[in-house]
């Protein structure tokens, strides 16, 4: 069984809030067995940009921390664009949306290096297999073929680790 959120947040940029607030917003499928997901966003922020570069692609997973027990979300943001590499979003403890961190890759791209603050808030909606499908079928448009995605796709289960673990 899969249960459907919408998702939005925002982050912070040299040390500002992006506008507007929230600066990106979309859709996930969560696997209720394995608490892992998948979905797309898209970035509010870049109006006047090419939608092809405004949406991306979402996959992440819950778990609790290891700070308090607390649930937690974390995520790949994946866009089809080479011109833009993947984020990291963690969110340790979804009860306090300002304890998020936005991370982007690392000057030799092999690991994420914190950039600033994130927002993430999740709301869940109601389930229905045709709403699940639209969003699954907006997910599929993701290039698997691009290295970039291809990678962070297999490192799904990093995200459920790093809140297993975040302190």
């Amino acid at each position: 069984m899969s249960r459907i959120f919408k998702i939005s947040g925002n982050f912070k940029q040299f040390g500002e809030w992006m506008e507007p607030d929230p600066a990106f917003s979309g859709e996930i499928v969560v696997d209720e067995k394995t608490n892992e997901f998948y979905g797309y966003c898209h970035e509010l922020y870049a109006e006047g940009v090419l939608k092809s570069y405004r949406l991306r692609f979402i996959v992440g997973a819950f778990a609790p921390n290891a700070r308090n027990g607390n649930q937690g979300i974390a995520f790949y943001k994946l866009s089809n664009d080479l011109n833009i590499d993947p984020y990291m979003y963690v969110t340790p403890d979804l009860t306090n949306p300002e304890s998020g961190e936005w991370s982007a890759l690392g000057i030799f791209g092999i690991y994420f290096e914190r950039v600033d603050k994130s927002r993430v808030m999740i709301e869940e909606m109601a389930y229905s297999k045709e709403e699940e499908k639209r969003i699954k079928s907006t997910y599929e448009k993701i290039d698997r073929n691009r290295k970039a995605n291809k990678v962070m796709l297999d490192q799904v289960h990093c995200c459920k680790d790093i809140l297993l673990h975040a302190k």
